[in-house]
């Protein structure tokens, strides 16, 4: 049986653990070259060498995805490594502006926000995405052979999340720069999809206990458990494989049925 993405050529960013560790390895399973970015680089050197073990070429490359001469060169760093970007996963995000970092998250209202913790989170949630999909669109259009660009968003696009709005706002942005570039770059065979995840097992949602009692938090979610990184990868496969070849400007729910509430 033919593998999904044979030969295929796949950046995925964030892709040091998490949703994007999961992705990067399910894309190799089915036959897909990987290249692994994230600000974290040795992390991205271990998702590397697991895309290797399984036979497929894979290179980590350190980015931060909110700096736009930093991305435009890694998009390039692509080409040259690999020859194409046939797909690329935006996965990179924060959950707040002190996100891997030292400080507690800004819970707080929106009317009481500090610019500087909303500016973060749309820089690295929004600004990110747009800056990975424009430079990987630019390469897919001159190449000519279309191409599957996957945006991680979140069920926050859709369900207000007070005291962290600033998260809720950025995937929403995700959401329809999507249908945007789903719009724009149809002619050119390339799709634009988002995947708007509930609440998954990573270390973003490690500390999920501290938001709030955990037994609330499911009771919100009609599965009444939380997912799995490959729920959201098998997701994110289908996306990129010939089976959704006819989708673009959607946004694929693996959450539960949270959206449902």
């Amino acid at each position: 049986m033919a593998l999904r993405l044979e030969n295929r050529n796949a950046l995925i960013t964030g892709g040091a653990s998490g949703i994007g560790r999961a992705t990067a390895i399910r894309f190799a399973e089915e036959g897909a070259n990987v290249f692994v970015a994230d600000r974290h680089l040795a992390a991205a050197e271990e998702t590397a060498a697991a895309v290797k073990k399984l036979g497929r070429k894979a290179i980590a490359h350190q980015v931060d995805t909110s700096d736009e001469a930093q991305v435009n060169a890694m998009v390039a760093q692509m080409v040259k490594d690999l020859g194409s970007v046939n797909i690329v996963v935006a996965a990179a995000g924060i959950s707040h502006a002190h996100y891997g970092e030292e400080g507690q998250p800004d819970i707080t209202f929106l009317s009481n926000k500090s610019f500087a913790n909303w500016r973060k989170v749309l820089s690295v949630n929004l600004d990110g995405v747009f800056l990975t999909d424009r430079a990987c669109a630019q390469a897919m259009i001159e190449a000519g052979n279309g191409g599957r660009i996957i945006n991680i968003a979140s069920a926050a696009a859709r369900l207000p999340t007070p005291g962290v709005g600033e998260y809720s706002v950025s995937k929403a942005g995700v959401w329809m720069l999507t249908r945007v570039l789903a719009t724009e770059l149809a002619p050119f065979n390339i799709t634009a999809n988002a995947i708007g995840p509930g609440f998954i097992k990573t270390p973003m949602t490690a500390g999920i206990q501290d938001f709030g009692n955990m037994t609330q938090l499911m009771d919100r979610v009609p599965m009444k458990k939380m997912g799995e990184p490959l729920d959201v990868a098998n997701t994110a496969l289908f996306l990129a494989s010939e089976e959704g070849r006819y989708y673009t400007g959607s946004i694929l729910h693996p959450d539960g049925g949270i959206v449902m509430q």
